[in-house]
């Protein structure tokens, strides 16, 4: 499945910016104003190649959408390849949109029966049944609306929908099963579904509407609109840091904290200076601090630009999955340490007091890698403990550690974290890992703590 990452990577440009991930302005369709409704997520679907519009030019909004037209799009998303093992007693194998058909029938998405119906109008119902199938999206059954009794047959498909914030109903506690799906409102939906940021009760900021973005481009095209991306009035003269701005490269822009609505940006970026004078940028490395705010649905502006981290925690949403992952980086990069490292190394042991030591592999060869190193897992405090527990000390300028094999039989991959106290700046874990290939599990106890800049790290991870 594509999404958009929350981590972007930019090019070398002079005098325009240039994004990899298909920021241009996506393909105009004639019916399609630039304040319409659901523009950023025909866009990202454009975007994504998995809509492309009629011939005339027209994108057609308004217009009901058909099951084989959903069945299309669904395809694409999901990238499924059809065969020609299905057969339908409505769709010939030369109907334009048989593979697809075919394909997302296969998958699971739409029931195989004799007649699939290609003509027919898609509903909420049948839209919120194929968008749970399609993404696999899970949840209780336990969210209702008034308008769809616990005995329908799509109810539990709707109810996971809303609880996975893809649908909110229509307002009144209704959802209105049986009202006929648009395809601007398809789109909106499946784009949701794709890629969290869409979600109407999340500050996620796409990238194709993230003013960050639009910042660099305004620098050096068009200054006198950098204002209109600002909340209120910027203190910075941003007019006089543009006009200083020979040539940017931007190597960087990845979110690092949501907290009461606000969500900050550090964006790291190499600028060639020009004889204009400011005192914000340096030449060469930068790295900034952005605060950007929702004004209005698909609206963002920014709050403010530093140059160190601003926000203290961060409240966004962290999975189990998200959070086991964490522990689970931590441990592998705590025995890769411990391995050594890799690359060309030093194989001489020399003894200091009691202990035998071994040099460390090239790219873990000083105090300074190794700690870079850690830190992309674990908190600045616990990178510093572990250096002080594995013994590492520096001898004839290489960096050693006490000569000893060592290992895990925990299968990390296997894992499951269950929250069992969490705050803004403080999350701790009951993670619940296979030994090995035994059926024995063992009990692990792990905390995380928000790190200002850098995101949630762990903090400790043991029994």
């Amino acid at each position: 499945m594509k999404k958009w990452k929350r981590m972007l990577a930019v090019s070398a440009i002079t005098g325009s910016l240039l994004f990899s991930s298909s920021l241009a302005s996506a393909k105009s369709f004639k019916d399609l104003s630039n304040d319409h409704w659901a523009q950023h997520e025909i866009n990202y679907l454009v975007d994504e190649q998995i809509i492309s519009g009629y011939p005339d030019g027209a994108f057609y909004p308004n217009q009901t959408i058909t099951k084989a037209q959903a069945a299309i799009m669904l395809a694409r998303a999901l990238e499924l390849k059809g065969s020609k093992n299905i057969n339908f007693n409505d769709v010939p194998t030369s109907h334009s949109a048989y593979k697809d058909i075919s394909a997302v029938v296969e998958a699971g998405i739409f029931p195989t029966t004799k007649e699939f119906k290609p003509n027919e109008l898609v509903t909420r119902e049948l839209m919120a049944e194929l968008l749970v199938n399609a993404f696999k999206l899970e949840g209780t059954g336990a969210y209702a609306f008034k308008d769809v009794p616990k005995t329908a047959v799509s109810y539990k498909a709707i109810s996971i929908l809303a609880e996975n914030d893809i649908t909110v109903g229509s307002g009144d506690g209704a959802f209105k099963p049986k009202e006929l799906v648009t395809r601007a409102q398809f789109s909106v939906f499946m784009a949701r579904a794709l890629n969290s940021d869409f979600l109407p009760n999340q500050y996620n900021i796409p990238m194709n509407v993230n003013p960050i973005v639009k910042l660099f481009d305004y620098a050096l095209k068009n200054p006198e609109g950098i204002d209109t991306l600002f909340k209120t009035k910027p203190t910075l003269d941003m007019k006089a840091m543009s006009q200083s701005i020979k040539n940017i490269e931007v190597t960087e822009l990845k979110e690092i904290a949501r907290l009461n609505g606000i969500t900050e940006f550090s964006v790291k970026l190499n600028v060639q200076l020009n004889e204009h004078q400011q005192n914000f940028l340096k030449e060469g490395e930068n790295q900034l601090y952005f605060l950007v705010a929702k004004t209005d649905y698909m609206d963002f502006k920014i709050v403010s630009i530093y140059q160190k981290p601003h926000l203290l925690g961060d409240d966004s949403m962290m999975t189990s999955k998200e959070a086991v992952s964490l522990f689970s980086g931590a441990n592998k990069a705590y025995w890769y340490v411990v391995s050594g490292g890799e690359g060309k190394r030093d194989l001489s042991t020399f003894t200091k007091g009691d202990l035998e030591y071994r040099y460390m592999a090239e790219n873990l060869d000083s105090e300074e890698k190794l700690r870079a190193y850690l830190e992309k897992w674990y908190t600045p405090e616990q990178t510093a403990n572990l250096f002080k527990e594995l013994g590492f000390i520096t001898h004839n300028g290489k960096l050693a550690q006490p000569n000893a094999d060592g290992g895990s039989l925990l299968n990390w991959e296997k894992a499951l974290g269950t929250l069992t106290k969490g705050s803004t700046t403080v999350k701790t874990y009951e993670l619940k890992v296979p030994l090995g290939e035994l059926n024995e599990v063992e009990t692990v106890m792990g905390e995380l703590r928000y790190v200002p800049g850098q995101g949630w790290k762990v903090h400790s991870l043991g029994n």
